[in-house]
């Protein structure tokens, strides 16, 4: 009987396979239980292929995360003409992605990243430093048309809505509903931007 072999693939088409075969694998047994050599078997090919982009599972899942994100969201942020529609635009996209093993890969990107420095920084810089611009371009629109009063928003002010987000989903296991989102919006960033804060600046 002839033996299977890895099927030979390159570029795309391997870069996909080998995606789907990570998101299955971590979503089934965690990133520490995760390994190179199954996923390669996931994905038809062999761990040669793997090795030669990415050094560990980790580095691999946070490709994974990072490509799947920049390929479902729009590039710049939702410009549908109101400060509520784009984030709710935005806020919602961002959640629908993260109800998915997706969130799971977040959820292990995330315990990894607590003691992983190097982990944490790539994360940083290659998805979190993005949303945060994308964001304040979204505030600044609503200020030029008058929505909020112009102001120097509080850095944290910008992290609420995600944070909140990644909280639930790590907490519960699942991504805010669209009411959540909504309330979100509604009851704690709208607000927030509507009324600066002062702090810092009483006498």
């Amino acid at each position: 009987m002839q033996k299977n072999c890895p099927v030979r693939r390159r570029g795309e088409v391997l870069r996909e396979a080998v995606f789907a075969a990570a998101l299955a694998e971590i979503s089934e047994v965690g990133m520490r239980g995760a390994s190179m050599d199954r996923i390669a078997q996931r994905a038809g090919t062999g761990k040669a292929a793997l090795y030669r982009r990415w050094p560990n599972v980790r580095a691999l899942a946070l490709d994974v995360f990072i490509s799947t994100m920049e390929e479902a969201l729009p590039a710049t942020s939702p410009d549908t003409g109101t400060l509520r529609g784009d984030l709710l635009a935005s806020l919602t996209g961002l959640s629908d992605e993260l109800d998915s093993d997706l969130g799971i890969v977040l959820r292990e990107l995330i315990s990894e990243a607590a003691h992983d420095p190097n982990l944490s920084a790539q994360f940083q810089s290659r998805f979190g430093t993005r949303k945060n611009d994308e964001a304040m371009a979204l505030i600044q629109r609503a200020m030029m048309r008058g929505e909020v009063p112009p102001q120097a928003v509080d850095p944290y002010v910008m992290q609420v809505p995600a944070a909140l987000i990644v909280h639930q989903l790590i907490m519960t296991g699942s991504a805010p509903r669209p009411a959540d989102v909504e309330h979100i919006i509604d009851s704690i960033l709208v607000p927030l931007l509507m009324h600066p804060s002062t702090v810092g600046t009483a006498s």
